[in-house]
């Protein structure tokens, strides 16, 4: 199975939607049918963290997109997928 850790940071490739005032060369670079191609790496990205977190640990997901299908859809995919090993946590809110 190989090392584990206490916490895992996926900083994921995505469109960049949340920094486009900041990056203006965004807005050429990135289109709106580039959007399938980096949910699916976005996904696969996240199958490939998941075992490196150990039981208990914590995996923080990271993008500076805004849209729906790369933050709260990729997380709602993975934890379909990951069927009870992961919990959400929103930090700042207590459950």
């Amino acid at each position: 199975r190989g090392e584990t850790y206490d916490k895992v940071l996926l900083d994921a490739p995505c469109s960049g939607t949340g920094v486009m005032s900041k990056r203006a060369d965004m807005r050429w670079r990135r289109q709106a049918e580039d959007l399938p191609q980096l949910t699916q790496l976005q996904d696969q990205l996240l199958d490939a963290a998941a075992p490196l977190v150990r039981p208990g640990g914590v995996l923080v997901y990271s993008t500076c997109s805004i849209e729906p299908e790369e933050d709260g859809n990729r997380v709602q995919a993975f934890l379909e997928r990951h069927g009870g090993r992961f919990v959400l946590e929103v930090p700042g809110v207590r459950g």
